[in-house]
């Protein structure tokens, strides 16, 4: 079944807001097994509008709209449409009636604002369970058209409360309708292009099959599709490329579905009764931030410090001043300092520290922006595990990765007696710099350059598991 969601306004065309509604409904559908093969922004003018519903139901299958169901003489989605199908809009009488107990006792109902509960004639109306202006359906060329108010809040409700029901009966209503099974994978550590060259050739002989990449930084996910008109053909087609897309994107991959990094983490540390603390600088509480989202995450989260300044770091953390001297806050042997500190103020399993220089300024030629250390310390781990990034970027780039990959360094070490499992971890905490993709690359690591980072001097390359 293809779809076209068309969504509309003036302010989406002006660029004044940001259209969040394609999106959102684009991931419903798509869970629903519709392909949107269309997304269409219209303004609020009668012959834009009037074209825009015309060309969308001569193309798909289903047509959703969003927005124009407003009160004012610029929401024009009812009156167009009414005049497309040859009918007349009228007041629905159900949403007028909650409108009058809306306001009863404080506002007038008056004309202007009973223009938000119309509907065309004979149209099919979903109720707006959060608001007042009705969802409504009906047939334009024969193709159904849906169209829903333009606030994200009430158009999530309708969906949520009633339309996806109906949206799953209209699927179902196609003839030899195509079915899809799919599956997304989350890799983290690898680059887009190493990721597709990995994957190359996979799904070449696979019919009906397609792999696709999104890049949603500092992950990216790879996504298997598998389109048949049997539901058994296309899940058992998925089931058969499982195995070999795990291996190829091995160890970088962390999750398959909908499981995030940080709910990855805290559900491990939560399943494993362990605990972890932060010691965060350049990038100010985010690691924190992330893990406290996550309800329950006090009894794995025990706290963070969050030393932006050299004095910070040697009172919280007792990092000693000799250290900050000699090698400066951006070393090594501070976030060697920083985690160890944070491991016995917080009595925790596990303790990350980051300091760095996000930019766009404070670097140098030594320490260039997007230079930055991380320490693990770890009552399961011999030694401190340690790990340099040259990244140079954005501030908000480089203080997202090393946030993830402080998450990453917790997550790996966790114990576990997965084979999987210990090879990723083993990869997490194996010396490496982490260099931006597009510098001379070999496995990850500078070519011709030594190893930097690592563990403990004398400790084993990854450490013990206890």
């Amino acid at each position: 079944m293809r779809a076209e969601i068309l969504t509309i306004g003036d302010e989406l065309c002006r660029g004044e807001i940001v259209d969040t509604n394609s999106s959102y409904l684009a991931s419903q559908l798509w869970d629903l097994g519709i392909t949107t093969r269309w997304m269409t922004s219209c303004n609020d003018e009668d012959a834009d509008l009037a074209t825009a519903l015309r060309l969308a139901a001569s193309r798909a299958d289903l047509v959703i709209c969003s927005g124009g169901l407003g009160p004012t003489e610029d929401d024009l989605t009812v009156d167009v449409l009414a005049r497309l199908l040859g009918v007349a809009p009228e007041i629905d009488q159900p949403a007028r009636q909650r409108m009058e107990a809306w306001f009863a006792g404080r506002v007038e109902v008056t004309p202007i604002q009973l223009r938000q509960v119309r509907v065309p004639q004979g149209a099919r109306v979903h109720e707006n369970p959060v608001g007042l202006a009705p969802c409504f359906e009906t047939l334009l060329d024969g193709v159904p058209v849906i169209c829903m108010p333009g606030v994200p809040r009430e158009l999530h409700a309708i969906v949520d409360r009633g339309l996806r029901a109906r949206l799953v009966e209209l699927r179902d209503l196609q003839p030899d309708r195509e079915v899809i099974a799919r599956q997304i994978y989350r890799v983290f550590g690898r680059g887009e292009s190493q990721i597709s060259q990995a994957c190359r050739g996979l799904v070449d002989d696979v019919p009906g099959t397609s792999i696709h990449y999104q890049v949603k930084f500092p992950e990216t996910l790879v996504k298997l599709v598998c389109r048949d008109r049997d539901q058994a053909a296309a899940d058992a087609r998925l089931a058969g490329l499982d195995r070999e897309i795990r291996q190829r994107l091995a160890p970088q991959l962390y999750s398959a579905g909908d499981e995030s990094m940080v709910e990855r983490v805290m559900r491990r540390l939560l399943e494993a009764k362990q605990t972890a603390a932060t010691a965060e600088s350049c990038t100010g509480g985010m690691v924190g931030e992330m893990l406290t989202r996550m309800p329950g995450s006090s009894k794995a989260f025990l706290g963070g410090a969050i030393t932006y300044i050299n004095d910070e770091k040697e009172r919280q953390l007792g990092v000693q001043h000799a250290t900050l001297v000699a090698h400066g806050a951006v070393s090594e042997e501070t976030a060697r300092e920083m985690c160890v500190g944070a491991l016995a103020a917080f009595r925790c399993d596990h303790a990350v520290a980051i300091t760095g220089i996000a930019g766009p300024d404070g670097g140098s030629k030594e320490k260039p922006v997007g230079t930055v250390w991380l320490g693990l310390a770890s009552r399961g781990i011999d030694g401190v595990v340690t790990r340099k990034l040259n990244w140079p970027s954005t501030r908000d780039q480089v203080r997202l990765l090393s946030a993830w990959w402080a998450l990453a360094m917790i997550d790996a070490a966790i114990p576990s007696s997965d084979p999987i499992e210990q090879a990723r971890a083993k990869w997490v905490l194996e010396p490496r710099t982490i260099i931006a993709e597009g510098s001379p690359l070999v496995g990850g690591i500078a070519e011709g350059s030594p190893l930097v980072g690592g563990v403990a001097e004398g400790s084993p390359l990854v450490g013990r598991q206890k």
